[in-house]
């Protein structure tokens, strides 16, 4: 059955993230986080930056950041993660952790925020691609 709308207040773009995801390109060298983080948590890239330029002084993000970065800006943006380690691409939604990348994984799609226009991969075929495994994958922490 089709998505009906049940409520006259909600706009078109407003979807929980869960529902739709609104792509963010990357626009730097070395935003993937920033981007994947934007989608993931339903913000706008200037909110992700804007919380990563406090905590990641003097770099603001320009040089990539490590898991644990990224766990503490989702957290000050609201939203704790947490690490999954096993888990099954075909189902899964979340930001997946790759050698020096992060994409985020919605149900056996990868979403690719490379600088220059983000890409949609089926999950098998862009590890081939690039001959990468996955690694950790960052979820929503169930409170």
């Amino acid at each position: 059955m089709p998505y009906r709308r049940t409520s006259a207040s909600v706009r078109l773009g407003s979807l929980h993230p869960a529902i739709a995801t609104r792509i963010v390109a990357g626009r730097e060298k070395n935003d993937c986080a920033i981007c994947v983080l934007a989608m993931y948590l339903g913000r706008s890239y200037e909110d992700v930056l804007r919380e990563v330029a406090v905590r990641d002084r003097p770099w603001q993000g320009r040089q990539g950041l490590r898991l644990w970065e990224i766990e503490q800006v989702a957290r000050a943006l609201g939203t704790p993660l947490k690490r999954v380690r096993k888990y099954d691409l075909a189902t899964a939604y979340g930001m997946l952790s790759l050698p020096n990348h992060l994409v985020l994984v919605r149900s056996g799609s990868i979403i690719d925020p490379e600088p220059g226009g983000a890409t949609l991969w089926e999950a098998d075929d862009f590890f081939h691609a690039y001959g990468v495994r996955p690694g950790v994958l960052l979820v929503a922490r169930d409170e």
